[in-house]
């Protein structure tokens, strides 16, 4: 019997001790890389928060298609439902946030990083970094724009890091989603040009906000303050709607409403063009040239929340408080 007893004990321990660690890779901010799939995921507190999509496939041409881009998908707040589009739907090159300009000229040559057209194409070449913690989860990986013969034409370091934050709106936490992004020229000088819907850091909607149209916008003080998107012509008016610091989209899906608040450092080269859509792609471009001597560093705070629409003062206030990080 004491055999027994001692036995006992040490298997009640043995149970502790993994109930502990289960609880314990579920608090705050955990990375699960899957290899086989080339995806990473971000989860918090055992919800799935951000997912790092890097596969790159040349077997066939639909392989390369829906893998020709590095992109991130985000998970709604309070919901294990990815909230952002993948390949297909309307403009299957649009995909969750990303960066790419449709005109890249170098050597004397043109080359298309939006649409990624003749052969050019965005790949994975190394996770530098992936970190979580009770506050935070942070990553950082290498990603090479490449030509059609699969040489290097802009290496990217991209870092990605999020965090939770309480808003007034919502009872779950919202993601306050920092994107960095470093582009270092691997091919002389490097002009960025393009225009506004096809160039820049972007968002995109899942297809369902394209099904039913319904993404509207929150501009800041002194520009049009109509829930609709506000679209301008780059022929027509290519300085209209420009250097706006922050907006957001609002839309539904599945009887959710999420909140998208798109921050901008306001260092980047100006003019900065702002897009919107009503089937939910927003985000903002420039035209600039870089060479290896001086990489370009562009820097974003997107906040995702679910729930009711902030008001233009509350994501004012908190595009301010992103512009004092900076200077810290």
């Amino acid at each position: 019997m004491k055999r027994f007893s001692v036995a006992l004990v040490a298997l009640m321990a043995i149970l502790t001790s993994l109930t502990s660690v289960n609880a314990g890779e579920k608090t705050g901010f955990t990375w699960k890389d899957h290899p086989e799939k080339k995806v990473a995921d971000l989860y918090y507190n055992g919800n799935p928060v951000l997912q790092y999509v890097y596969p790159y496939d040349d077997s066939s041409a639909e392989k390369i298609h829906d893998t020709y881009k590095v992109f991130h998908h985000v998970y709604g707040p309070g919901s294990k439902a990815i909230i952002t589009k993948g390949p297909g739907g309307k403009f299957t090159h649009h995909r969750g946030l990303y960066v790419g300009w449709n005109k890249t000229f170098f050597d004397g040559k043109q080359l298309d990083f939006w649409h990624c057209k003749n052969g050019a194409h965005l790949r994975h070449a190394e996770m530098i970094e992936m970190a979580g913690g009770p506050d935070s989860g942070t990553m950082t990986s290498e990603i090479h724009w490449n030509d059609a013969k699969g040489k290097p034409v802009i290496e990217e370091t991209r870092k990605v890091t999020v965090t939770p934050i309480k808003v007034s709106t919502s009872k779950n936490p919202a993601w306050q989603i920092d994107w960095q992004t470093t582009l270092k020229s691997k091919r002389g000088e490097i002009k960025l040009d393009g225009d506004r819907q096809h160039a820049g850091f972007q968002f995109r909607a899942a297809q369902a906000v394209a099904d039913a149209n319904n993404a509207t916008y929150v501009r800041p003080e002194g520009f049009p303050q109509q829930p609709a998107p506000f679209q301008v012509s780059d022929k027509k008016d290519p300085n209209g709607h420009i250097n706006l610091g922050w907006f957001a989209m609002t839309y539904v899906i599945d009887g959710k409403r999420y909140n998208v608040e798109y921050f901008e450092d306001p260092s980047v080269p100006k003019p900065s063009r702002y897009s919107e859509r009503p089937y939910g792609r927003f985000g903002a471009f420039f035209n600039t040239k870089f060479d290896e001597s001086k990489p370009l560093e562009m820097k974003y705070r997107v906040i995702v929340s679910e729930g009711k629409t902030p008001s233009q003062a509350e994501i004012q206030k908190r595009y301010d408080q992103f512009v004092a990080s900076l200077k810290k």
